[in-house]
């Protein structure tokens, strides 16, 4: 089913950019002022899909999120090892910010207009954000506290209010420009908290998760910049920097999720 919604999804690119109809979809809008020179990749301005594997490469955030939503289901069918009392909140609400990712980012690489270059911004604080939250709510005093304050459905409706108001906080009240550097203080947070969480739980099962998750983001950054400062740099090339970006932040996604079925929270 995966590598069908892979095909599905590369053949769609495709179809789309073949299609002489859709030629110039998005020159009515106005196009984001950091583009092309922010991209290795050709940009073809008149295409319906501008940056084709900038953009195909952004599957691997759906892909993550039907593993997770598929995995949470199994386990609610007693399919899977679970505990009855283990939560399926923070597996679901990743699934959801991974999808939100896959959307804004597509159209982000699809039009590169202005607004979705909000959508974008928007959805790179969402997956930030998450990790980080969840590290804090993880922590075992915290977590007692909230407990007794609210259990099962209010403590999920507390934990998604306050995650969706920093979200909300972060997309609309950043200043223009400094996007990137929040983003980049974020990313800091969540390597800060990765490593401390690992180092303290280290010996519990499910631990070197974690590490990998940590290690994958580290290795998205390089690439990141090799995209940004031009390094390996071929625009017609089929090997694209930020595309492996994209699948190495994906592939820190599902070890993150398999980090969190290890250490689930329960109540």
């Amino acid at each position: 089913m995966l590598f069908s919604v892979v095909i599905l999804f590369g053949f769609i690119i495709w179809w789309l950019n073949q299609n002489q109809g859709l030629y110039g979809f998005w020159n009515g809008f106005n196009l984001d002022k950091r583009v092309p020179a922010s991209f290795c990749e050709q940009v073809h301005l008149n295409n319906p899909v501008r940056q084709p594997l900038n953009t195909f490469s952004n599957i691997v955030y759906l892909v993550t999120a039907i593993i997770i939503f598929n995995g949470a289901w199994k386990s609610r069918q007693g399919n899977m090892p679970g505990n009855l009392t283990e939560s399926k909140f923070f597996y679901l609400l990743f699934a959801i910010v991974l999808l939100y990712v896959f959307a804004a980012s597509t159209f982000y690489h699809a039009s590169l207009v202005r607004i979705a270059h909000w959508f974008d911004y928007s959805a790179v604080f969402s997956f930030s954000v998450f990790p980080v939250m969840y590290f804090i709510w993880q922590w075992q005093p915290l977590k007692k506290r909230l407990l007794l304050m609210a259990e099962g459905q209010k403590f999920e409706m507390f934990f998604l209010m306050i995650f969706t108001g920093v979200i909300l906080a972060l997309a609309l009240f950043i200043p223009n420009g400094k996007e990137a550097l929040v983003a980049m203080i974020l990313f800091f947070l969540f390597l800060a908290a990765g490593f401390v969480t690992f180092i303290t739980q280290k010996y519990k099962p499910g631990s070197q998760y974690l590490l990998y998750s940590v290690i994958s983001v580290m290795v998205a950054a390089i690439w990141f910049e090799f995209d940004k400062y031009k390094i390996i740099c071929n625009p017609k090339s089929f090997f694209q920097p930020h595309s492996l970006w994209n699948v190495f932040i994906g592939i820190s996604a599902f070890w993150f999720y398999l980090y969190m079925r290890s250490v689930p929270f329960k109540y």
